[in-house]
């Protein structure tokens, strides 16, 4: 049966994913699951980054977790997945916490100095007494965050960890992101712009990565109209890798779905605070998906027709592709 979501339900699903996502990945938690996706650092780190400042834990426990694994995250990456202005700030004010908390990091802390403005942005609704500096210097006000020193590092072994594998063994860069896309996904052969997209490195070099990878015999390449196609012998990849019998984790397109999915919550925050008519209500929500469309289509959410349903009964319509989207992620764990 199809649930009515609200924006306290679907806050409280948002929350429950972190959590088991990133207690799966060391951060301080627990959780049952053991999914058998392999999870996108960053683009983890940049939704998180955007929803957790309503659960204070959560946020606080994700720096952490950067302080205690920057090493293996990549900055660059990071601030390439931000989509407009506040997202990249919102990195860089991330970035630059972990680095003043981790010398290892300090290359990051390069901003962190407390800037005391009226025109700070709120983070959330907590009091600041004394504000974060790393947070101050982005534009952010928030409240002084201690590390928790309760984040461990990650466990490899585990699928949701692929990235995390192949960056200890190739270094954080494309090389990483394009095995990693190309021995998860489901398709036999990529194009560049399907393995950049994914890579959220620059198409030059994405290209230049599967270049020299082909070069080295560690993939293949093939020309294919104008372009090239590229793949990789999986069996050959899960040896050398130690996967054993275990079956090679799952793709997920995260930097879509994780978009996606913002725009629904952030969609709710500004219903939950304008009173509209049922009519508007519906008319706001079309809108919505109209623009989420080429996304939600891509990672194989199924959309009705815009002109299957009218004026108010498109809500109905709304709740079943929201509904849609929010079951992606359930799945699929052991």
């Amino acid at each position: 049966m199809m649930r009515t979501w609200t924006k306290p339900s679907i806050d409280h699903a948002v929350a429950d994913f972190l959590w088991s996502q990133w207690s799966q990945l060391g951060l301080a938690g627990a959780t049952r699951r053991d999914d058998r996706w392999a999870m996108d650092p960053e683009a983890l780190i940049q939704f998180s980054l955007r929803f957790a400042p309503r659960e204070p834990r959560l946020f606080g426990e994700v720096l952490d977790w950067l302080r205690a694994n920057g090493r293996v995250i990549s900055a660059h990456r990071l601030r390439n997945l931000a989509r407009d202005d506040r997202g990249r700030r919102l990195a860089d004010a991330a970035l630059t916490w972990a680095g003043m908390h981790n010398s290892k990091l300090q290359l990051w802390a390069k901003g962190g100095r407390l800037r005391v403005s009226d025109d700070l942005e709120p983070l959330g609704d907590l009091y600041v007494q004394e504000m974060d500096p790393a947070f101050s210097a982005s534009g952010f006000a928030w409240p002084h965050t201690p590390p928790s020193r309760k984040s461990g590092v990650v466990d490899v072994s585990r699928p949701i960890a692929l990235a995390f594998r192949l960056r200890l063994a190739f270094g954080v860069g494309a090389r990483a992101e394009v095995t990693r896309f190309l021995l998860t996904t489901d398709q036999p052969e990529s194009t560049t712009s399907s393995v950049a997209h994914a890579s959220a490195f620059s198409q030059r070099n994405v290209l230049d990565a599967l270049n020299e990878m082909a070069e080295a015999e560690v993939l293949t390449g093939r020309s294919a109209g104008r372009g090239s196609v590229y793949s990789l012998d999986t069996p050959r990849w899960a040896a050398f890798l130690g996967l054993g019998g275990q079956t090679v984790p799952l793709f997920v397109d995260w930097i879509r779905l994780l978009s996606a999915l913002w725009n629904v919550v952030d969609w709710f925050d500004e219903d939950s605070r304008i009173e509209r008519s049922e009519y508007l209500q519906a008319s706001e929500a079309r809108a919505l998906i109209s623009r989420l469309r080429p996304d939600l289509q891509a990672i194989g959410v199924s959309l009705p027709r815009d002109t299957s349903t009218h004026g108010t009964e498109y809500w109905a319509t709304f709740q079943s592709v929201v509904d849609s989207l929010l079951r992606m992620l359930d799945a699929p764990s052991e």
